[in-house]
């Protein structure tokens, strides 16, 4: 089977992507997901708040987090040497030992002087860039069009640095996603990763205090994925869309090329199978294309999007659910 596809104009021997995460931090991690048949690898990402630590360094100032003692405590953790260096250099060092794209992964929140960094991460032979913009959309004092504003302003500022192509992750918390991904597409995005997994707390009830959720996605989690894929796909978005949260399986990775998707992301199941469960999710995918009858990628990709039926995928699902129910 020919599971060759594009993504953000790189050619991917398969469409399964190893999103940010530990598994990418390290040049060793990075071929055992190459060995595994990873298409790519997303690094795992630098934070905004990372490098402005130091560029004030640089410019002789002490840390900028000092006034808050949880945040001084994670820069001292976690920001040992020269963190801009030591992120160059794992591009340079992948390049040099895998033959798959290295997409660079940035976590931002706001316009800045580290947007000059993007430059660097191309120079450093990085293929592609991905921004996971963190824009939180909970404050009650900021409209829901100066979020989608800063998001748009944020991709364009960074975009104007490289040449490389440059994706956006989101999250789903926005008042009109397809809009908000129009507009990052006619502004030169070249693909959409949907969708961001925020940090999911829960409360202790017996010591009475928030304490952190479980980090790792589930199958069930990636309806909202499965839904907007297919309704971008369907009103024709003039870019790469790659499908993350929930994706779990062989079958997960079909149904959202079936949508739409051109790659998707995966994570969380690696952490619970091991990143050899790759091999396993190609092996499946060619079982289920030759079942099928299916020669490539392009041939099944959009097949079940909302184009045949967009109400399938919008309002229509309450009337089946309470059809189901009753």
């Amino acid at each position: 089977m020919n599971l060759n596809t594009s993504y953000l104009g790189l050619n991917l021997k398969n469409p399964i992507v190893v999103g940010s995460s530990t598994f990418t931090g390290t040049v060793d991690g990075i071929v055992k997901c190459a060995k595994a048949g990873a298409g790519a690898v997303v690094l795992k990402s630098l934070f905004e708040e990372q490098i402005l630590s130091d560029i004030k360094k640089e410019e002789g100032y002490t840390d900028i987090y000092t006034s808050n003692v949880d945040a001084d405590l994670y820069m001292k953790t976690f920001l040992r040497g020269n963190e801009i260096a030591i992120y160059t250099n794992l591009i340079r060092e992948a390049k040099k030992n895998v033959d798959i794209p290295i997409i660079a992964s940035i976590n931002c929140a706001d316009k800045g002087e580290w947007m000059s960094f993007a430059k660097e991460l191309q120079e450093a032979g990085a293929d592609a860039l991905e921004l996971n913009i963190a824009v939180s959309p909970f404050d009650k004092d900021v409209a829901s069009k100066d979020i989608e504003d800063e998001v748009v302003n944020i991709f364009k500022e960074v975009k104007k640095t490289v040449s490389i192509p440059v994706s956006v992750k989101l999250g789903d918390h926005f008042t009109n996603i397809g809009n908000l991904a129009f507009r990052l597409s006619m502004a030169g995005a070249a693909g959409l990763v949907l969708f961001n997994r925020f940090y999911n707390p829960t409360i202790d009830i017996e010591h009475m205090k928030v304490v952190p959720g479980s980090a790792l996605s589930v199958e069930e989690e990636n309806g909202s994925t499965l839904r907007w894929i297919s309704l971008l796909a369907a009103q024709g978005i003039p870019c790469c869309l790659s499908a993350s949260t929930g994706v779990h399986s062989a079958e997960d990775v079909v149904r959202q090329i079936l949508a739409g998707a051109s790659s998707v992301q995966v994570c969380s199941v690696l952490y619970k199978k091991g990143i050899d469960f790759i091999t396993e999710m190609v092996k499946g995918m060619e079982k289920w294309m030759q079942m099928h009858n299916f020669n490539s990628i392009n041939e099944f990709k959009g097949k079940c999007s909302a184009s045949a039926d967009v109400k399938v995928f919008e309002r229509l699902q309450y009337l089946r659910r309470n059809n189901d129910l009753n």
